[in-house]
């Protein structure tokens, strides 16, 4: 085939996807209108692009379906403390109890969710800006205490969070009853130590870190190796024994009878198998309960569903199980007995706002927060979630 076909065939090529373009422009436009109003011609042209017709409104249906999926649902205050009152005698009745914790727990605490109506993802796909406020003036939310709570009190023996807002660890949560599978912005690792040493500080670590680019800009106080942050971003896989904790995460879910899932949107979590127990027998798999105010890719195997606020569904469930709650108090913040000093030289390599000490109390000891029997250095090693990457 000669040069002047092939460019006649490349143009007609270009004449045919305009024409069929301008065709589904044109198909498009009769579907809006009401049937009552569409012309002879039009019905026939409808009548003639059956094909053309049903891929349209295949495609007006999932969009409608997507739409739906992001809006918003709340119980109201019947249904909401009758669903409440079944919770509490699942958490009664639990011999392992685990809790999943995404983003909607934290939005008390001023941090943005993602999939929200003002999330991170949702105001970015219409393509507007995202204020993102100071993390280090964020506390421990209500929901977040209830959970430290209800593991001092043994109805809950682990908690997978999705955060990396370190505020698990703040509200007195033990370490070695947490998975941070994404990270913690307050601490950074050397990885050339063996086992391989924590740095908790209390500045956000990861003014100099992005995808794939973890070094902070400081190095370690016992070999002089590089730190690096303990983010996981989307596309990465997590290695890190601490603070993801993934051993941790996947033995609790081998024993979980009861899952709690709490302001996440699941669509990452849905990817970690290990975290369900679906290869176990269905009477043998584990109760699940969501409280999330979106819909979920888990909502149809759930044996309930909560349309509520976290805030709003923990004090219920508090009261429920008649417990109370501490509120945070930021002098007994276990962050400031575990940050390790940054050395002399140290304080310019970082610009964030340090944490905040407050005056400390006379505590007596059961008072303080309990801390991690690891102390500072991760002491995990082993194969943990065969799905560690993270996507979006």
């Amino acid at each position: 085939m000669g040069r002047a076909e092939r460019k006649a065939e490349a143009r007609e090529e270009i004449v045919r996807r305009e024409q069929h373009r301008e065709r589904r422009r044109q198909i498009s436009r009769i579907l809006h209108k009401p049937a009552t109003e569409r012309s002879p011609g039009e019905r026939q042209l409808l009548q003639n692009y059956g094909e053309l017709v049903q891929e349209l409104e295949r495609q007006r249906q999932r969009r409608e379906r997507l739409r739906g999926r992001e809006q918003e649902v709340v119980d109201g205050t019947e249904i909401l403390q009758k669903k409440v009152s079944e919770l509490a005698d699942s958490v009664r009745e639990a011999e392992h109890m685990v809790i999943y914790t995404g983003a909607g727990i934290s939005t008390a605490a001023a941090i943005p969710d993602y999939r929200g109506p003002s999330g991170v993802w949702t105001l970015l796909n219409k393509g507007q800006s995202v204020s993102t406020g100071d993390l280090s003036e964020a506390e421990p939310t209500f929901t977040h205490m209830c959970i430290a709570r209800l593991h001092r009190a043994g109805l809950v023996q682990h908690v997978v969070s999705q955060n990396c807002d370190g505020l698990h660890l703040r509200s007195g949560l033990p370490r070695d009853a947490t998975s941070e599978v994404h990270g913690n912005m307050y601490i950074e690792v050397c990885t050339s130590c063996s086992p391989h040493r924590e740095y908790v500080r209390l500045f956000d670590v990861t003014e100099r870190t992005a995808l794939h680019k973890h070094n902070t800009g400081r190095f370690c106080h016992k070999c002089g190796g590089e730190l690096r942050d303990s983010i996981v971003h989307f596309g990465e896989r997590g290695k890190l024994a601490q603070p993801l904790n993934w051993v941790g995460a996947v033995k609790a879910a081998k024993k979980a009878n009861v899952i709690l899932c709490l302001g996440s949107s699941l669509k990452i979590l849905k990817k970690y198998h290990c975290l369900w127990g679906m290869n176990r027998p269905s009477s043998r798999r584990p109760r699940l309960y969501i409280v999330n105010l979106q819909w979920t890719p888990k909502d149809a195997v759930a044996t309930l569903k909560i349309h509520g606020k976290c805030d709003e569904v923990m004090r219920l469930l508090m009261d429920e199980l008649k417990l109370d709650v501490p509120e945070y108090n930021r002098s007994l913040d276990p962050i400031f007995s575990m940050a390790v000093p940054l050395h002399p030289g140290e304080e310019a390599s970082h610009t964030r706002k340090l944490i905040k000490a407050a005056e400390t109390p006379n505590a007596s000891p059961d008072q303080l927060p309990p801390l991690s029997p690891q102390g500072l250095s991760g002491g995990w090693f082993g194969k943990g979630c065969t799905k560690g990457r993270r996507k979006k």
